[in-house]
């Protein structure tokens, strides 16, 4: 059981960071931001992905999509999604 709440909480703690950087990048712009992990079923990615979701205080929705497991993400990978 302990280390399933171990594993809980590594999760949300990259998931937590996936979304600081993402509000960084954008340059503090109030906004949603939902991180969550999934598996990209697309033949030619298939594995893990996180998809990222912003939606603006003006209600427009912008979706990405990382093909890397949130505790991997780097800034670098946030950047290049040219978001905002």
């Amino acid at each position: 059981m302990e280390a399933s709440l171990r594993q809980k909480a590594h999760a949300l703690w990259h998931t937590q960071r996936v979304k600081r950087m993402v509000r960084d990048t954008l340059g503090g712009v109030q906004c949603l931001v939902s991180v969550r992990e999934t598996i990209c079923t697309d033949p030619g990615c298939e594995g893990p992905a996180t998809e990222i979701r912003i939606v603006t205080l003006g209600l427009h929705e912008v979706r990405a999509l990382v093909h890397k497991q949130a505790s991997d993400i780097v800034r670098y990978d946030i950047v290049a999604l040219r978001i905002g």
